[in-house]
């Protein structure tokens, strides 16, 4: 898989190349993202409560500090510092493994949290999902509670004959009618926004920009000032993604000092098969340092043009969801990561996902 891989060869890589120290103290974060916490779901999107726990005994062991996320994004928006190995820990989803497995062992250590609900999955009760009353008790005990939609759909994806408004006004009921909810029944009202599955879209980030919504993803990579408010990376951690040595790694990453400028957006037409991803450096680079990995493509192609490097894959993208990870050294087990999410298309440019 494309994140083991891309680890082992970060470790070797970070003995080899060492940026300076230009934005080794800029501020930054990590936010981490969990769905379930339990043996009995899927894999894929599960981590087992003993798992979970040895995290947050490292992460307690071990310097770092657990933030609200809304104070990290308040640092970020008003430019004050964020001390180094500072994390913040989200939820999509609320499931009931987050009120009996999670919730007991964050309040324990005073670690606050974030859960992002969908309003009819908890209206229905569908997929042991937690109760209102449930969530309410977690809201006064350290969790926060933020919006990720009334119904989980794919929002990228338009049914047959839906004009851009017609979906543009979807989008808005969508986000603003799960907000009202959340606000009926347990008075939050923060604006924070987590799309569902993590798909997005430049005329996405635009509505949520609109509504006044910060928003967040699941692609990977660290936070900082240049990151994209409306497009928020979060290291997913579930599946394959649990070992001890894999979790340190992503939670001492940095932001990676640069801005995408890609032109392509999501979702790609079934004949773009081989998407470019541009990044713009604020400040000159080690050009050999950076390193770019493709799904089941292992190392891509890097050329440069002044501080802006494009990346280009060496054969055709998956159908459905794949991205590129993007790496450069810090310093000796540290990097700057940056992920950029693709969704192909199938052929006639049908919806591949469900």
């Amino acid at each position: 898989m494309i994140h083991r891989f891309s680890c082992l060869l970060l470790l070797t890589l970070s003995a080899l190349f060492f940026s300076s120290s230009t934005h080794a103290n800029n501020s930054h974060a990590v936010v981490l993202l969990y769905h379930h916490v339990s043996s009995e779901t899927p894999a894929i999107t599960s981590i087992s409560p003993d798992k979970f726990e040895e995290q947050l005994d490292y992460i307690q062991q071990n310097g770092f500090s657990v933030w609200p996320l809304t104070k990290i994004m308040d640092h970020l928006d008003n430019d004050i510092q964020i001390p180094d190995k500072t994390l913040a820990i989200t939820f999509d989803d609320a499931y009931q493994s987050i009120y009996s497995e999670a919730y007991p062992r964050l309040k324990s250590r005073g670690m606050p949290f974030t859960i992002f609900v969908t309003t009819e999955s908890i209206d229905q009760r569908y997929n042991n999902q937690l109760t209102w009353q449930e969530l309410s008790i977690m809201a006064k005990n350290g969790a926060s509670l933020a919006n990720h939609t009334v119904s989980h759909a794919h929002l990228l994806h338009r049914p047959d004959n839906e004009t851009d408004l017609e979906w543009q006004q979807r989008m808005r009921k969508e986000i603003q009618e799960a907000q009202q909810r959340i606000s009926e029944e347990t008075g939050s009202q923060l604006k924070l926004f987590a799309y569902p599955y993590g798909e997005h879209n430049e005329a996405l980030k635009k509505i949520a920009k609109e509504l006044g919504y910060t928003a967040f993803g699941q692609q990977s990579g660290a936070i900082g000032p240049l990151t994209d408010r409306q497009s928020i990376p979060r290291f997913p951690i579930a599946g394959n993604y649990i070992d001890i040595d894999d979790f340190k790694l992503k939670i001492n990453t940095l932001a990676m000092p640069a801005t995408d400028i890609s032109q392509q957006d999501n979702p790609l037409e079934h004949q773009l098969t081989r998407p470019t991803l541009s990044l713009s450096f604020v400040d000159t680079v080690n050009k050999q340092a950076l390193q770019c990995f493709g799904s089941g493509q292992g190392k891509l192609n890097i050329t440069w043009s002044g501080n802006t490097a494009t990346v280009t894959p060496n054969s055709d993208i998956p159908i459905g969801r794949s991205r590129y990870n993007c790496t450069y050294p810090v310093s000796k087990g540290r990097f700057y990561w940056f992920s950029k999410p693709w969704i192909r298309l199938k052929a006639n440019n049908q919806w591949v996902l469900d």
